[in-house]
């Protein structure tokens, strides 16, 4: 046996070494690493490390891993044997040239030993987005205080949307709550429950029933094929992108048609969201496991890129900000639905002397009252509410930060296939 796992060991050591050094395969030979290349006259024989960051750090909860990928140019432009990791201090550029000579043996780390120590640090939480999703659970919760009836129960294989069984009504499904009920106030009517009573509480505990009802994963089960929580939003991803795309079609043969411009803004928004949610997911991950950034770096940079192609100065001094890609969407958006705040500037009003009746002004207050205003009046009231309306960003987008945005989300699309495959990859 012990000899089956060190030969399965060595087979997925021998896996993630591979697949590494075939994401800086891919790197050398992309457009990003291409235009950069040129642009520093990269030479062979030179090592060049890839940024483990490639976003504005934004409410970060995670701090940036240390450890870089990096690899010697050969002549042709390709890579020369096995990439290395490298501790060179903090990178904030895409791709950074490394004075080799500068380093001492201890600072160009093996690759494959790397990829092992990073293994043995891997856990078994990360494996809960590509474990196998199974069937949805039974659940049951509590209906206090209605006659006759002590239970809501889900069953996902019962025969109607709403049974009586003795005193716990039985669900098929957790679903619409608005249809799930008009099944349920059938039973109430026909068993003369309280149905007034019944109301009040079911809202509540139908939501508790949602959320026991869950899908188990096995974080051990781990496949190519698996149906996981990534293979999923893979595919919603896809959808929406797909979406985009036909929009996007109509769009540019009918630019004035709102039905079409509205749809097409809406994907992307809902799109920019869900987007922004699973970056950060991501580049978190990928701080505390590096090994998935190098595993996925050619994607990670692949997007980066699409960003650093968007109008609008998206991109900061070095990175893109999800931030700002998110903000100018829902500008486009406030603008195309005309909310009725989004006016184009703030107001200015100019008050009388005597505007301001009875005016005093408090100071050396105790330091427990230091958030309460200063200076009171007669209408501080009225001016609180007032202060509270503030007006909401609109911006006109072009047409060419549309045509970007494709290539945004098919970069995105590519980026969670990725992550998806370097999770199984590294599977024990």
């Amino acid at each position: 046996m012990g000899g089956t796992g060190a030969t399965e060991e060595s087979a997925r050591l021998d896996r993630c070494v591979g697949e590494v050094t075939e994401q800086c395969k891919l790197l050398v030979a992309s457009s990003a690493f291409l235009e950069w290349s040129a642009k520093e006259n990269a030479k062979e024989g030179e090592f060049v490390a890839v940024n483990n960051s490639f976003l504005f750090r934004e409410g970060r909860q995670t701090t940036k891993n240390d450890q870089y990928v990096a690899f010697e140019l050969g002549a042709t432009g390709d890579i020369v044997s096995v990439p290395v990791v490298v501790k060179p201090g903090r990178i904030n550029v895409q791709f950074k040239k490394l004075r080799v000579n500068k380093f001492d043996k201890e600072s160009l780390f093996d690759l494959r030993q790397s990829v092992e120590a990073e293994l043995e640090n891997l856990g078994v939480i990360v494996f809960s987005l590509v474990g196998q999703i199974g069937e949805i659970e039974a659940a049951e919760v509590e209906l206090v205080g209605i006659d006759k009836v002590s239970k809501l129960r889900f069953e996902p294989h019962a025969s109607k949307i709403a049974e009586l069984s003795e005193d716990v009504i039985v669900l098929s499904s957790v679903g619409e709550i608005d249809e799930v009920w008009e099944a349920v106030e059938v039973i109430a009517n026909d068993e003369e429950l309280d149905t007034e009573k019944l109301s009040t509480v079911f809202e509540k505990s139908f939501h508790e029933l949602q959320e026991n009802a869950a899908c188990p994963i096995d974080p051990s089960d781990v496949t190519e094929e698996a149906e996981s929580i990534l293979s999923q939003l893979s595919v919603r991803v896809g959808t929406q992108v797909k979406a985009f795309s036909d929009y996007l079609l109509q769009h540019r043969s009918k630019p004035n048609d709102a039905d079409i411009n509205n749809e097409l803004l809406r994907v992307a928004y809902n799109f920019a969201d869900g987007a922004r949610l699973f970056i950060n997911l991501l580049v978190g991950i990928c701080d505390l496991k590096p090994i998935l950034f190098w595993l996925t770096a050619n994607e990670q940079v692949a997007l980066a890129h699409q960003f650093a192609s968007l109008p609008f100065s998206l991109v900061g001094s070095q990175k893109p900000s999800l931030d700002r890609y998110r903000g100018v969407i829902a500008g486009a958006r406030n603008q195309a639905f005309h909310d009725i705040f989004a006016f184009q500037h703030p107001f200015r009003v100019s008050l009388p002397g005597d505007a301001l009746k009875e005016p005093e002004l408090s100071l050396f207050r105790s330091y427990n009252r230091k958030s309460e205003p200063a200076l009171t009046f007669e209408d501080r009231q009225l001016v609180e509410i007032l202060e509270t309306l503030t007006r909401t960003p609109s911006q006109k987008v072009p047409n060419e930060f549309w045509e970007g945005n494709e290539f945004v989300m098919n970069a995105v699309v590519d980026l969670v296939d990725s992550f998806r495959r370097s999770l199984v990859t590294v599977r024990p």
